[in-house]
């Protein structure tokens, strides 16, 4: 009865939000009748984290609270995959929250869930989301690391999407370090899979990536192109969050190119975004660059009221990178307001926050993390080519084992049929012997009869001769 009240007042709300067009709400409806008619099983589950997944840009609380009750029934019904998928979800919503300690509780119980059922896809997934959250919070080599184990598992899958995310992921890094070459190379590599694909969110996403990558560079005009090439289909999929990040870096191109103006509108366009979404991260960041645009144009007190609203944002939430560049905009706007202690204050900690982040040790690390990708992934093809060529040999062996097998049991065969010859051959002459003698004694006996029956009979002359001597 408690889950069917949430039930009806989510569709009360959703028919009330004006924001959602009538196309969205249709399918929102639609899976919300499919939630209310399904029983209590695997299939409500998947509905539960389907309409989730769908309001979330407008209704990121809503959207939470239904991956939790996706994930309390997966429970209840044993369901280690549902637990998995929703307890990803409430990560992600957790996230964007800028709860990145509870983001990474939900996170590695899915990885937990994924690993009892050895579903490599969920596996994958986790991993690449947990590398996300150290990511976001500047610990690039711990990050780094997930994100490899991730990839390795999405090439022993072929997953074409999670490949493609995770070297997407693995660009972020190189950018943060500021190793633009190889930031490219893998943002421009995962854009290659999407476009096979044809996955236009996930293409917009690294075109956004790579005009980060530019602007970075400084290369204003291309950076700009490739924004506004990603900004439509971000629209389209009704994705204001990441509509909201790329207004922030087309507002970041026109504050360096000193238009404030124009600067100024996408940011706070960015800003309100993320303010409705609850993306702590985003209005962090925006807070942090209207500040820095503020102190631009000499508007001090708009400048430290963004910037200190950045600043506890990025301590809050645990946002190394975000926190140093604050530190290094409030460096730069007491300086220009002559309050030079504070200046130099904020200024050591901003390089304090530069040497966690980029130390010498912490990029060898990075670079030991992609050597050792590398070769566990030439290892791997060598043992994989190896076995191929052991099978071969294997097959080779047993297949003439097998042959002298033959053969022996056929000279085996053969040698019996022989001895049996021989034997029956011996025995035939045995027998032909026993014959021959029976035959000699059965002869022997015949003559010896003739012998006695012609000494015993007189001769028909001397019976004759008798006769002649009776007449007389």
């Amino acid at each position: 009865m408690k889950h069917s009240v949430k039930y009806i007042l989510l569709l009360v709300l959703l028919h009330f939000c004006n924001f959602i067009s009538s196309q969205n709400r249709a399918q929102l409806d639609s899976i919300l009748s499919l939630v209310k008619r399904s029983k209590d099983d695997t299939s409500k589950i998947n509905y539960l984290n389907n309409l989730s997944r769908k309001i979330y840009s407008t209704n990121p609380d809503s959207s939470y609270l239904l991956s939790e009750q996706a994930f309390n029934l997966s429970k209840t019904q044993n369901w280690e995959k549902g637990k998995a998928k929703s307890a990803i979800w409430l990560g992600w919503c957790k996230f964007l929250a800028g709860d990145y300690v509870a983001s990474l509780n939900h996170y590695r119980t899915a990885l937990v869930s994924a690993e009892e059922i050895q579903d490599k896809t969920i596996i994958s997934s986790a991993l690449g989301s947990i590398g996300t959250v150290y990511h976001q919070q500047g610990d690039y080599t711990m990050a780094l690391d997930y994100y490899f184990k991730a990839l390795k598992l999405d090439e022993e899958t072929n997953d074409k999407y999670g490949i493609g995310d995770r070297l997407g992921n693995i660009g972020g890094i190189y950018h943060y370090q500021n190793d633009y070459p190889k930031a490219l190379d893998y943002y421009l590599r995962a854009l290659k899979i999407a476009e096979e694909l044809k996955d236009t969110y996930a293409t917009a996403r690294h075109l956004g990536n790579i005009g980060i990558v530019y602007y970075s560079q400084k290369n204003y005009a291309k950076a700009l192109d490739y924004y506004l090439k990603a900004i439509k289909p971000f629209e389209d999929a009704g994705d204001q969050s990441s509509v909201g990040t790329l207004m922030g870096n087309i507002g970041g191109i026109y504050q360096s190119q000193k238009d404030y103006p124009k600067a100024l509108d996408y940011c706070l366009k960015s800003l309100k975004i993320a303010e409705e979404m609850g993306d702590k991260n985003g209005i962090a960041r925006q807070k942090g660059s209207i500040g820095a645009i503020y102190t631009a144009i000499q508007n001090y007190p708009e400048a430290e009221k963004y910037l200190f609203g950045a600043l506890k944002l990025d301590k809050e939430i645990g946002a190394t990178n975000e926190q140093m560049q604050t530190e290094v905009a409030m460096s730069e706007l007491f300086t220009q307001t002559n309050r030079h202690a504070d200046a130099l204050d904020h200024y050591k900690n901003a390089m304090a926050l530069k040497d966690t982040l980029f130390s010498q040790e912490k990029n060898k690390e990075i670079t030991r993390k992609e050597m050792n990708y590398e070769f566990e992934k030439k290892e791997s093809q060598t043992k994989a080519e190896q076995d191929k060529k052991d099978a071969v040999t294997k097959i080779a062996i047993t297949s003439i084992v097998f042959g002298l097998v033959l053969v022996l049991i056929f000279s085996g065969f053969i040698f019996n049929r022989w001895r049996i010859t021989k034997q029956q051959k011996r025995i035939i002459e045995s027998q032909k012997e026993i014959v021959e003698d029976k035959q000699r004694e059965i002869l022997d006996s015949i003559r010896y009869a003739k012998r006695i029956q012609t000494s015993l009979l007189p001769s028909e002359k001397y019976i004759e001769r008798k006769m002649n001597d009776l007449k007389k």
